[in-house]
């Protein structure tokens, strides 16, 4: 069995392979995009010989020119060369001036495009901006984003692409001026791109496209945990994963090139950054808290709630803070989001070391986001944009998590479902002890009873060999021909089962004790005992001759000893049947089985049982009646219905205060054409009032003084009755109650 779940867990990690080498290749072939471009060296980008059909974009990467502090359209003797993007900020060059907070001022970037031999239309794409700016070519405005002057405009990031101006293949002299207002990093911080126009566009509107629908994946396949949350057993894991893709949606749409533009519209740069920031931090604790729900044995919930507590604080400052205050944590925040990352790798692994269900779905799918989330982190520190591998990640994440949770939720609702159905039979089991506790004292009375005859017959018969040894040598033998007789007073003994009433046993004996005088037999009346004990009303006339014998006297004795102990061996094993069959009664009753798989049983067998546990309770006061029909035996689940039987009998046992008039009938009936069997339980108590009779039903209603009933009894019954398909119904009057109890006949 275990070589089959491992084959299985080994097939299912082989399907995943080539998943996670597309995703090899595809981080190898954008890394390799910007190792083979041409770079900038000294300011001078050179395309002469840059085929833009093969590679249409070009990253620019490499030697800027620069002037810091200063808006100025040419170079000049404060010009420095910077390299972008390992220098991606000019806080280390570019002094604060007038009490400026970090990376805030103005600064000018200068370099020169060779165009390529072939006339192309090249366009600057500006992806992510984080400050205003103006772009010139020779001199001439081509492009802004922001205003550089107007000190209380709004933020503005939206992504830019910026034709060129033509050229007879002249050197393309651009000038950037930048002002930073907002961010705590100033300057360029992410490279714009160089690149065919008509490629820059497609390639715009293809990853919007693509974007749209890992959005709407992650977004559907969010509400389809939502959906499993509310319908399924109401599964935390789900709940967070749902959350988690919808931040995580919204993560896509923020860092995408223009997609939640084109939703929220040109004006909300400001909303864009908030919800970028917000969806990274948002995320990382639903995400936390999705692997926690799966795993919560491996770490103390009180980690959880502090990594989510220390991340909550910059959330709240995404919502309410300031745009600088937000950039100014973020590298510290992408710190602690690191140390979440490890929390969930660590979680991952404990997951995967253990083999649990579903570990191959949850392990790989896992490190292969958090692996993209890792990659998209450590370009962010490094001012990179390419490759983010994000989005694509979260699409298979999250694709694999669905597998996976409804996987998992299906086992843990079988799971919930089986512990469910233990814990009603531990209930039902529970109320059969709380009735045996209730009966406990009737029980050991009906048990001591028999026992009591046992004790008292084996010391009589003890009593009555030892005498009869010790007058063995004054006891004449018994002639052969009186043998005949003796046996047949034997066989009287052993196969007496008529019993004299009380008046009838003193009347005969008074008879039999005259006639045995008018004889002349001495010690008349022991002798009548005997004859009454065996059942015998008249003498028989053939055993005259051998009473009255002089050895009559010796016989009798013999006789008398020898079936005093017949009927005491007699009453032994009476006593000890009917102890044997209290136990049994006992056992059947306590029975417990977790499997509750159905029997085929006669009513009237479980009802005897149950009735057998309450005879003492029945003696002291209540006139028991039954009527049983004969039925064809039925399939139940017996332990339950037994508990059914005893639920109502004890009831009504009370509610007659142990006296009064108990009937049990057993019949058959059809309802709207179909078979069922039905058990009454009437008793003539005091009846049930009208304005409690909606409420006997209810779990831990009870009209009984406290500690004297669980209020489980009649709920466990309806419930018991519902599973086998049948109903229950009262009619109830002062004096007059019937319980009536309908099972299907025939399986449906």
């Amino acid at each position: 069995m275990q070589a089959i779940e491992e084959t299985k867990e080994t097939k299912k990690l082989f399907s995943t392979f080539p998943i996670l080498c597309f995703f090899c290749f595809s981080f190898y072939s954008c890394t390799n995009i910007t190792k083979e471009s041409p770079k900038l060296v000294q300011g001078v980008l050179d395309l002469s010989t840059h085929n833009f059909k093969s590679k249409p974009i070009v990253p620019l990467v490499g030697e800027w020119k620069f002037t810091p502090g200063r808006l100025d359209f040419t170079e000049g003797k404060d010009t420095i060369l910077v390299t972008i993007p390992d220098q991606p900020h000019w806080n280390s060059y570019n002094s604060n001036q007038s009490g400026l907070a970090t990376g805030f001022g103005i600064g000018s970037y200068f370099f020169t495009i060779i165009p390529p031999k072939e006339p192309t239309t090249l366009s600057l794409d500006f992806n992510i901006v984080f400050s205003d700016c103006k772009i010139y070519q020779n001199g001439i405005l081509i492009g802004s984003i922001g205003n550089i002057y107007g000190m209380e405009d709004g933020f503005d990031r939206r992504p830019v692409q910026i034709v060129l101006l033509p050229t007879n293949n002249e050197p393309i002299h651009l000038t950037i001026l930048l002002r930073n207002r907002f961010y705590q990093a100033g300057g360029i911080r992410f490279l714009p791109v160089l690149g065919k126009s008509d490629y820059l566009a497609t390639a715009r509107d293809k990853e919007i496209f693509e974007q749209s629908l890992i959005v709407g994946g992650l977004f559907f396949l969010g509400l389809y945990q939502l959906g499993v949350y509310f319908t399924r057993g109401r599964i935390i894991g789900s709940l967070y994963f749902f959350l988690f893709c919808q931040i995580m949606a919204l993560q896509i749409l923020a860092t995408g090139t223009r997609s939640l533009f084109l939703i929220l519209g040109e004006n909300s740069s400001e909303l864009v950054f908030r919800i970028n920031f917000f969806s990274q931090y948002a995320g990382a604790i639903s995400g936390l808290y999705y692997f926690y729900s799966l795993t919560r044995e491996y770490i103390p919930s009180y980690i959880i709630r502090g990594m989510s507590g220390i991340i909550l604080v910059p959330v709240f400052i995404t919502i309410f803070g300031p745009i600088y205050t937000i950039s100014y944590l973020h590298l510290y925040v992408l710190t602690a989001l690191t140390v979440i990352l490890a929390i969930a790798i660590y979680l991952i692994v404990c997951y995967i070391k253990d083999k649990r269900y579903g570990y191959i779905y949850l392990g790989l799918s896992s490190i292969l986001l958090i692996g993209c989330a890792s990659n998209d982190i450590i370009l962010s520190l490094l001012h990179k944009t390419e490759p983010m591998l994000l989005s694509y990640g979260l699409l298979l994440f999250v694709f694999f998590q669905s597998i996976f949770l409804s996987k998992h939720i299906s086992n843990e609702i079988i799971t919930a479902e089986l512990n469910l159905k233990a814990a009603k039979y531990q209930l039902v089991h529970s109320e059969k002890m709380s009735s045996l506790g209730v009966m406990v004292a009737s029980v050991a009375h009906e048990i001591n009873s028999p026992l009591s005859a046992v004790i008292a017959s084996s010391a009589a018969i003890e009593e009555r060999i030892t005498e009869h040894f010790r007058l063995l040598p004054e006891t004449n033998p018994i002639p052969k021909d009186k043998f005949p007789i003796l046996l047949s007073l034997f066989d009287l003994a052993i196969n007496q089962n008529e019993l004299f009433s009380t008046k009838e046993a003193r009347q005969t004996k008074r008879n039999l004790t005259q006639y045995l005088e008018s004889l002349g037999i001495n010690d008349a009346e022991n002798k009548a005992d005997l004859f009454v004990s065996l059942g015998i009303r008249e003498i028989p006339e053939d055993w005259i001759p051998i009473l009255t014998d002089k050895d009559g006297a010796d016989f009798l004795v013999i006789a008398e000893r020898a079936i005093s102990l017949l009927q005491g061996t007699k009453t032994i094993r009476i006593a000890a049947l009917r102890a044997v069959k209290i136990a049994q009664s006992l056992k059947n009753f306590t029975h417990f089985d977790p499997k509750a798989e159905k029997q085929t049983i006669n009513l009237s067998d479980s009802i005897d049982m149950v009735l057998t546990i309450f005879e003492s309770s029945l003696k002291q006061g209540i006139e028991l009646a039954t009527d049983f029909e004969e039925i064809p035996p039925i399939e139940c689940y017996p332990d339950e219905l037994n508990q059914v039987w005893t639920n109502m009998i004890q009831n009504a046992i009370q509610s007659m205060n142990g006296k009064g008039f108990l009937k049990i009938k057993i019949g058959k009936t059809e309802i709207k054409d179909k078979g069922y069997v039905f058990v009454s339980i009437e008793d003539s108590g005091v009846g049930i009032p009208k304005d409690l009779e909606s409420k006997i039903f209810d779990p831990f209603f009870t009209t009984k003084p406290i500690g004297e009933g669980t209020g489980l009894g009649l709920y466990i019954t309806k419930q018991v009755v519902e599973k086998h398909n049948g109903s229950i119904e009262l009619e109830t009057k002062p004096g007059r109650t019937i319980f009536t109890i309908f099972l299907p006949w025939a399986p449906e």
